[in-house]
């Protein structure tokens, strides 16, 4: 029987929020005006902190999207391959090892992330991950509507958007880390939850349901 060990990304494998440096990149590029880009780098610093507020993640994405709807998707893709070093640089060492035990192990191992598909599929390449899986941003005849493919890869979506990728595959023994209350469905599904930096929510369910804690600096 096939092992997962499911990642999230930001503030589990990574300091901070891979959407803002992402947006970073975007602002470079000119995909996207600089006033939402602008906005979004501020309330990374409260995100890398504290951790997000409920639905935050979507309406960035939806903002950064919307800014660029009916624009050609090369610069998404390059502004994803100019962030993927900036993400790996503000990856935990000790997130990087565990990851690692667990490929080594022969588990298959899942990045699974908000982020656009394309950042979360390179940035789990170069960490060694056998899979990435993110939201999907519509590309019709080469240019971005502004609308997604399937469910926003966001709390219940996080669930939906593995079991598109994955199929019906059983979570029984698989192991997830996070780091948001918002990802207690994924957390809740897997036979083996940890909880990693968590936030408030996810801390009192936490201690409530004796899940393992880790703190990555």
């Amino acid at each position: 029987m096939t092992r997962l060990a499911i990642f999230d990304l930001d503030r589990t494998l990574v300091r901070g929020s891979s959407l803002a440096i992402l947006g970073r990149a975007l602002l470079g590029s000119g995909l996207v005006p600089a006033r939402p880009v602008l906005a979004e780098l501020l309330r990374s610093r409260h995100y890398a902190r504290r951790g997000e507020g409920a639905g935050q993640a979507e309406a960035v994405l939806t903002r950064l999207l919307s800014c660029a709807r009916g624009r050609d998707v090369e610069p998404l893709t390059a502004a994803v391959a100019g962030a993927v070093d900036r993400v790996e640089r503000e990856v935990y060492p000790t997130a990087a090892r565990l990851l690692a035990l667990h490929r080594a192990a022969g588990d298959v191992c899942v990045v699974l992330s908000a982020s656009p598909q394309e950042l979360v599929e390179a940035v789990g390449r170069r960490l060694g991950a056998h899979i990435g899986i993110g939201t999907r941003p519509e590309v019709v005849d080469g240019r971005l509507t502004g609308r997604l493919v399937g469910p926003f890869c966001h709390g219940e979506g996080k669930l939906a958007r593995l079991r598109e990728e994955l199929g019906d595959l059983s979570l029984d023994g698989a192991t997830a880390y996070a780091d948001s209350a918002s990802d207690l469905p994924v957390l809740r599904a897997c036979g083996d939850p940890v909880a990693v930096n968590p936030d408030r929510g996810l801390a009192a369910v936490a201690r409530r349901e004796r899940w393992p804690v880790l703190r990555l600096q």
